[in-house]
């Protein structure tokens, strides 16, 4: 069996393109956007699993298709290409909800979790791989399995159902997250209670109720949202009094169970307790404060952990 020489180059130098090459590129035109990092040792890692894919395509174009080897090189490198989506993805990080990709601007950070891609794509591999399994193991025997179709056939369509099914929920998504609409309301909510000596701001207690609206014109509902958010002072006009910088207040664990699909959720709120040391200060002071949200949710089985400070301070005006 004659060795196919020019195929093994051609497919190995085109899968070291894909493999290594462009995964790299990517990285690096990623973080100059200054959208995503990832670590050195990623990027080695993918250097190393790349090589030895390329050593699989190599090997695999050696011989023609209709030989059981080649099936059978076909099958041990199809499953490790699933085994390097399953990596890239983030499938090796066993009982965490996200996974290590992370989009950061100046106002937005997003902790993405995609296990479920990584374990789609796994899936996938795995069905293909059955089918050049089988595939091998018919032309050694000389052979056909049927399950009233032949089994390799059945594979073969089964596999490309999935990659379809696959195909589609990336497209979902993206639609999806393309319908998806946030918006706070220019105006807050006051609450402010003097205590009991109404011309004294020391026992003044403050709270700020922030209103959002959230569009959700997309396929899939956002479960389980955990918003927390927190005040900042950027400018103060007596910073003695109210020291700049600083956190004021905060609120923790503000639950909505569902936002459903295809829906507008409007006049949702958000109470911010300011804490009862700076209270006085706001009281009594002008300032310009920062609003930064962050929440975890669960959309299109992805787990999401979003940062963001808003991009327009609130102006505050001293209430005595």
């Amino acid at each position: 069996m004659a060795i196919q020489i020019t195929k093994m180059i051609l497919y190995g130098i085109l899968n070291a393109v894909l493999y290594i090459a462009l995964p790299l590129i990517l990285f690096e035109v990623i973080a100059i956007m200054g959208l995503m990092t990832f670590t050195q040792e990623f990027k080695i890692s993918i250097i190393i699993i790349g090589i030895i894919g390329t050593v699989f395509a190599m090997l695999r174009h050696a011989y023609p298709k209709d030989t059981s080897a080649n099936r059978f090189i076909a099958f041990g490198s199809t499953i490790y290409s699933g085994i390097y989506m399953f990596y890239l993805f983030g499938g090796f990080t066993p009982g965490v909800q996200l996974g290590t990709y992370m989009i950061s601007t100046p106002i937005l950070q997003v902790l993405l979790g995609l296990q479920i891609i990584a374990w789609l794509l796994l899936g996938s591999s795995g069905i293909r791989a059955l089918r050049y399994l089988v595939e091998a193991i018919e032309l050694r025997k000389k052979k056909e399995y049927r399950v009233k179709f032949k089994l390799s056939k059945v594979f073969k369509v089964l596999g490309t159902i999935f990659s379809l099914i696959i195909f589609g929920y990336f497209g979902s998504i993206v639609y999806s997250g393309m319908n998806l609409g946030f918006r706070f309301h220019p105006n807050i909510a006051l609450g402010w209670d003097t205590g009991v000596l109404p011309l004294d701001p020391s026992d003044d207690t403050i709270n700020i109720t922030i209103t959002f609206d959230l569009n959700n014109q997309g396929f899939y509902a956002i479960y389980d949202v955990y918003i927390n958010a927190e005040i900042y002072t950027v400018t103060s006009t007596d910073p003695p009094t109210l020291p700049e910088g600083v956190k004021i207040g905060e609120t923790f664990n503000n639950y909505f169970s569902t936002f459903h699909s295809f829906t507008n959720n409007i006049n949702n709120n958000i109470t911010i307790n300011i804490d009862p040391f700076y209270a006085p200060g706001l009281a009594t002071t002008d300032a310009e404060l920062a609003l930064k949200i962050s929440f975890s949710t669960l959309y299109a089985a992805i787990f999401i952990n979003l940062n963001l400070t808003m991009p327009n301070n609130i102006p505050w005006t001293h209430l005595i």
